[in-house]
């Protein structure tokens, strides 16, 4: 298919130089818009002898295997498709995944971050899936997996699994600071949470909070703590994406994350320099995600539990959303690509990712049968989050990345004691010149 470069690329250039933003910012195929319109170039036919490479991001060693092992299984399933898989360092993968958009050269399958698949589809770089979907599959995604999944009315890319967000502490920690476990019916307000990590510290936990500042400001920052800001009773962005103002910065938003500068200024977290914090008991609380799990599990056995995140005043809140496929805008045959995704959602092989990752099932029908996941499972707060609304998704725009590394660079310079309406103000500033330098982000194909 012969490429053409976008006018959004010259759009954003000057955006994403100022934001030093790592997106994809090549062109799109002529027929990208078609696509757009239509809800994908599926057809329903698959070319025998097709071969196609499928891009995943190398982190979790335990993910990694599951994944070789799932292309091996596929293409010994079925002998139309061969899957080439092509593992890229974690460190190094959006850096790699801008450069392959930049050169026309985005694998036929490729993995990307929940936010970040937007910014994709908006620079025409990936193509719709929406009518790749079987309806009986479609209708067995747990809700936040299609709804992560879309952006200007059609489905981009799709999660083998959803994210959990949450705070792990011990009973037996509970027990000696004389506190009793929060639930999603009684969460701890962001004054008790506070006055509990207080009590943490003179109960002998030296830094009682373990926020995974380990972690640096890269995308944990925004899904770590955007719930304080939508617990708070604010956003990331306002309900139609166009700005930030009055949302990031509104006065309920600087009250909570004065909250949390407190922690920091009070000696309450740890640097967690080598990760062990929790588990060597310098920390009595991780706020983290389903992916610490196993090793937690591993590690505390039946002592372990896991509980909501404060509420700052406007209900208990987290974020939703993990690593999905997407298929590529120069795909040649997008059914074959679609064969290989449709493959890992099958259920033997959600039950594999979900083992290795600690993260929950993205067909319902899995989750709900998975003991982890049940009513009483370790990990049902995760499920109950998703269900009652709790869990919100990260702005679907292709503005996120500004919006991620704005917010990211706030929320680092509150933890080293800058004011923080001052911090939000020059966030919001930021991510809303990003907006007007792109038109407001029209829709793809318009």
């Amino acid at each position: 298919m012969r490429r053409i470069r976008s006018k959004r690329v010259a759009l954003m250039a000057g955006a994403l130089a100022a934001a030093a933003i790592v997106a994809g910012c090549g062109g799109g195929d002529d027929d990208t818009g078609d696509a757009a319109a239509s809800g994908g170039a599926c057809d329903g036919q698959v070319e025998s002898g097709t071969n196609i490479t499928v891009q995943w991001h190398q982190g979790a060693e335990a993910e990694v295997k599951a994944v070789e092992k799932m292309v091996a299984d596929f293409n010994a399933s079925q002998s139309d498709v061969k899957a080439e898989l092509k593992l890229v360092p974690e460190a190094d993968y959006a850096t790699s995944l801008a450069g392959q958009a930049d050169s026309d050269s985005v694998p036929d399958v490729v993995d990307t971050d929940a936010s970040k698949a937007f910014r994709y589809a908006w620079s025409e770089d990936l193509q719709p899936i929406t009518n790749c979907i079987p309806e009986a599959v479609k209708s067995d995604l747990l809700p936040s997996i299609v709804r992560q999944g879309t952006y200007a009315g059609q489905i981009w890319a799709v999660g083998m699994f959803d994210s959990g967000l949450g705070m792990y502490t011990t009973k037996s920690a509970l027990k000696k600071a004389g506190l009793t476990a929060p639930t999603l019916d009684d969460p701890w307000t962001a004054a008790e949470f506070t006055d509990a990590l207080k009590k943490f510290k003179a109960a002998g936990f030296s830094k009682p909070l373990d926020l995974k500042k380990n972690y640096g400001q890269g995308e944990w920052y925004a899904y770590g703590f955007a719930p304080i800001v939508w617990s708070s009773g604010g956003n990331l962005l306002s309900e139609d994406n166009s700005t930030a103002e009055g949302q990031l910065n509104a006065p309920s938003v600087v009250q909570g994350l004065t909250t949390f500068q407190s922690w920091f200024k009070d000696g309450l977290v740890g640097d967690n320099a080598d990760d062990t914090d929790f588990v060597s008991g310098k920390a009595a609380v991780s706020w983290v995600g389903h992916w610490m799990y196993n090793p937690y599990k591993e590690k505390f056995g039946n002592d372990l539990v896991v509980v909501p995140l404060p509420d700052f005043g406007s209900g208990v809140k987290t974020g939703q959303g993990s690593w999905q496929w997407g298929v590529g805008a120069g795909t040649a045959d997008p059914d074959a690509a679609w064969r290989f995704i449709e493959f890992t959602l099958q259920p033997e092989q959600q039950k594999a990712i979900a083992a290795a990752s600690g993260g929950i099932p993205a067909r319902t029908s899995v989750a709900d049968a998975d003991p982890k996941f049940a009513e009483g499972g370790d990990l049902r707060l995760f499920v109950d989050q998703h269900a009652s609304g709790v869990s919100v998704p990260r702005p679907t725009t292709p503005a996120y990345d500004t919006v991620s590394n704005a917010f990211n660079q706030a929320i680092q310079d509150i933890i080293d004691g800058a004011d923080v309406k001052g911090s939000l103000d020059k966030a919001v500033e930021t991510i809303d010149q990003d907006i007007e330098d792109n038109g407001g982000y029209p829709d793809p194909g318009t």
